[in-house]
């Protein structure tokens, strides 16, 4: 776990939103390898191994979801998700992690969140793991961008939500293109759409007479 990673990551229960405090009990350049979140707020917390985080109630394998059957190579992923420089961080959700390393290989690839990471993809060289449940523990408009395998709606809207304004959002074609994106772009296995602003909240206007 990237330790400027944490700062995105909030408490998935159901209270305010809730930045984590970390104790860490074994780090590698600015990893953290393992070591525990906690919630200020409801006291919950969070184990870290192997540079993963479990916010689930319960470790469970992480059941593949309809991702493309053939990955883009790495430098096409780049380019659908606007990485052209190491600011921020990027979100690979379920199977796009295989591509991870092959991402971070590239030049000025930025840090890389892997969610529900697949077997074999160790964490450290800028990738950063989480398990989760459908709601991603992280805060609203953290991720310059975000690639998703699932294609149920409240896993494709948590991926929206996540992702900064005029950030990237890459999902299979089955997935229901959700409010809050335009569509860029589709073939037949992935759609690749832009994070739009939050409309703007009514502005009451007070005319002074006399």
């Amino acid at each position: 776990m990237f330790v400027e990673i944490v700062d995105a990551l909030r408490c998935p229960r159901e209270h305010e939103e809730s930045w984590l405090v970390l104790a860490a009990q074994r780090t590698e350049e600015r990893h953290v390898l393992e070591g525990t979140l906690g919630c200020p707020v409801c006291r919950a917390e969070y184990p870290i191994h192997g540079g993963i985080a479990d916010f689930t109630d319960a470790p469970t394998p992480h059941a593949a979801n309809d991702a493309p059957h053939t990955l883009p190579p790495a430098d096409h992923l780049a380019a659908m998700l606007n990485l052209g420089d190491a600011l921020g961080f990027a979100v690979l959700i379920g199977a796009w992690g295989t591509g991870a390393d092959a991402l971070t290989a590239i030049t000025d690839a930025p840090p890389l969140l892997l969610v529900d990471p697949p077997a074999g993809v160790a964490m450290g060289r800028g990738l950063s793991g989480i398990r989760a449940s459908a709601k991603l523990p992280l805060a609203t408009g953290a991720a310059r961008a975000v690639a998703t395998d699932a294609t149920d709606s409240v896993r494709v809207a948590e991926a929206v939500r996540i992702t900064r304004v005029g950030g990237r959002v890459v999902a299979p074609a089955e997935a229901r293109l959700p409010d809050g994106v335009r569509e860029l772009v589709r073939d037949d296995a992935i759609w690749v759409a832009e994070r739009l602003a939050l409309p703007s909240a009514p502005v009451t206007l007070h005319v002074r007479r006399g």
